[in-house]
């Protein structure tokens, strides 16, 4: 008999859609969370417990028939990881979760196997960091177990940027940081299944907008891509590779990855879902199955559900946090007014406190458009972006 555990962190924007989904596909399922919202919401099925600790025995108890275990979002993986050593259940082990998430380590991986071969270091001090850019070029740095766009800096003249890569370096003390030399291309995210260490394509999402140097905050996806079939089947190969010589074996993953002169440069592989609330816009119009149904049917049953194809583009938006400060308000109303765009999310509370890129980890929220043209998918939503007018004091 399966049973699935779905391991949701704090703050997790995905909570509701998985646990929707898990009941939609009558799963046997449990919640364990760290988060005492989280087990309001769910009281019938959750377990609170601290992502830091090892189960006590009781609780161990309360999982002992569980089969699978689910990481909900990025935080929650290494405890996930745990879990399935613990449990003996499917999953992905400490060893790979440790791997994929260690950029210095997975780096040294895609290294082995790709065309693009980059430096990288661990670097501990100021001095490395401008040894390393006059040796290398532009380069990026970033912390070596961050997530997204969070304390990532493009740095093209060491002199120029010294303030901010000092400040980065404060911000980002409790753990070490690695710089390697910036491939230019085109940007995507490849939306996949892990089953018994295959990987299966779901979709991959075109990045129209280029970031704001020297940050790297998102902004825009949009889907299917644009990428031909073949050069598709290249991808989806050459990422499988990689995620097995992780040691990934099973679950969602979410792949960002460039194509710089008809090469493809992986940038870094996600063993978990897409994060915030992008997943949703494939419901508007491309797909009749949510991301989440998908991923749960194929961690569950082995086998990756038929996905029945809408006509429609899809985009979603990021709404950006444009300067640090308290949260008031935002335009909702206008924004959902914009023809094509099929639903507003805001997702930070009134009065919260917010810092901007690249200290921050949170947007304002999601706008999702669908339309049957990637040109007017991408006409609502760059004029979302440039609409957005939120107050923040």
């Amino acid at each position: 008999m399966k049973k699935l555990l779905l391991v949701i962190p704090e703050n997790s924007y995905k909570s509701n859609d998985f646990v929707t989904s898990a009941e939609k596909l009558d799963l046997d399922f449990l919640v364990i969370t760290d988060s005492q919202q989280v087990s309001g919401q769910f009281s019938d099925t959750v377990i609170i417990h601290s992502f830091d600790k090892e189960l006590e025995n009781d609780v161990r108890e309360k999982l002992q028939d569980v089969t699978h275990v689910l990481p909900v979002d990025h935080s929650a993986l290494k405890f996930s990881a745990y879990l399935v050593d613990l449990l003996n259940a499917k999953g992905n082990n400490t060893k790979s979760i440790n791997t994929a998430m260690n950029k210095f380590e997975s780096r040294k991986i895609f290294n082995s196997i790709s065309e693009i071969k980059i430096q990288n270091a661990i670097v501990k001090k100021i001095e490395d960091i401008e040894i390393f850019i006059n040796e290398n070029g532009t380069s990026v740095l970033k912390p070596i177990y961050g997530t997204a766009s969070k304390s990532v800096i493009k740095v093209e003249s060491f002199q120029e940027n010294r303030t901010a890569v000092e400040k980065l370096m404060q911000d980002c003390s409790d753990q070490d940081l690695i710089i390697e030399k910036f491939v230019d291309g085109s940007e995507y995210a490849l939306e996949g299944n892990l089953i018994n260490s295959e990987l299966n394509k779901i979709v991959i999402f075109d990045k129209p907008i280029n970031y704001k140097e020297p940050y790297f905050e998102e902004s825009i996806y949009i889907a299917p891509t644009g990428i031909p079939d073949k050069t598709q089947k290249e991808i989806v190969n050459l990422i499988g590779k990689a995620c097995k010589k992780l040691g990934l074996e099973n679950g969602p993953v979410h792949v960002e990855f460039k194509i710089h002169n008809n090469e493809i440069f992986i940038i870094e592989i996600n063993p978990r879902m897409i994060g915030g609330l992008c997943s949703r816009c494939l419901s508007f119009g491309l797909f009749r199955t949510s991301l989440e149904e998908i991923a749960l049917h194929a961690f569950l049953n082995n086998e990756l559900k038929s996905i029945d194809l809408l006509s429609n583009f899809v985009g979603v938006l990021m709404i950006p946090t444009p300067i640090s400060g308290k949260f008031i308000s935002i335009n909702k109303n206008e924004l959902e007014s914009i023809p094509n765009v099929s639903g507003v999310e805001i997702t930070v509370s009134e009065n919260s406190n917010l810092l901007e890129p690249p200290f921050g980890d949170k947007y304002l929220g999601f706008v999702f458009s669908q339309g049957d043209s990637k040109e007017k998918v991408m006409e609502s939503l760059t004029l979302a972006l440039n609409l957005a007018n939120p107050i923040i004091k």
